[in-house]
């Protein structure tokens, strides 16, 4: 339960993240690496993002890791652990 609530996060502050900065899955995709679809996979949260993927998808998006975990959602889950 814990894990799919962290993915659903996870792949939420992506498509926040990605509309934020007014950018497709295409362009965010290309800029990141990665394929778009497997993109859109992540982002409907039907493929768990790895590390690599979500540092990859930070440089894509111009932020660091840290920006990337700096929210409320992340905070709140990991004070329930």
């Amino acid at each position: 339960m814990e894990k799919q609530q962290f993915n659903d996060i996870i792949c939420q502050r992506i498509t926040q993240l990605r509309t934020a900065n007014n950018m497709t899955q295409e362009k965010l995709a290309y800029q990141s690496g990665i394929s778009k679809g497997g993109l859109s996979e992540i982002e409907r949260n039907m493929k768990e993002p790895r590390l690599y993927t979500i540092i990859k998808i930070c440089a894509g998006l111009g932020i660091t890791l840290k920006d990337f975990f700096d929210f409320k959602e992340i905070n709140d889950f990991m004070d329930k652990l």
